[in-house]
């Protein structure tokens, strides 16, 4: 149904975003806004600012953490419903809520560029 993936497939991807961590700045930015402002982790260079308004800029800044934490959800639901799958859900697996979410998540992952 959603394919089964090795154990350590989305832990061990690699993706082609700048790592977090992101962080958020009001310093000098318009009135309702927040600066965005994405560091390269290992040289801490700035690769990126941009002006959000508040409600997105914590969200913005989040992405790297929970991008790692959904792919690190897809392998543990994947590990741990194998049984099920590998058993065709005893034939009730197309009403599955398990390989929906999993598939809901990969669709995400790969609409943020990080599929293969």
């Amino acid at each position: 149904m959603w394919g089964m993936m090795g154990k350590s497939t989305l832990k061990t991807m690699k993706t082609t975003h700048t790592p977090g961590p992101w962080a958020t700045s009001r310093d000098a930015v318009p009135e309702g806004h927040v600066q965005i402002a994405i560091y390269e982790e290992l040289t801490g260079e700035r690769v990126a600012t941009a002006f959000q308004r508040a409600e997105n800029a914590a969200l913005i800044a989040a992405a790297p953490d929970l991008f790692d934490a959904l792919c690190q959800i897809i392998d543990d639901m994947t590990e741990s419903h194998a049984d099920e799958v590998n058993n065709n859900h005893n034939g009730d697996g197309l009403d599955c809520s398990y390989c929906r979410t999993i598939a809901r998540a990969r669709a995400a992952i790969a609409k943020a560029g990080g599929a293969q």
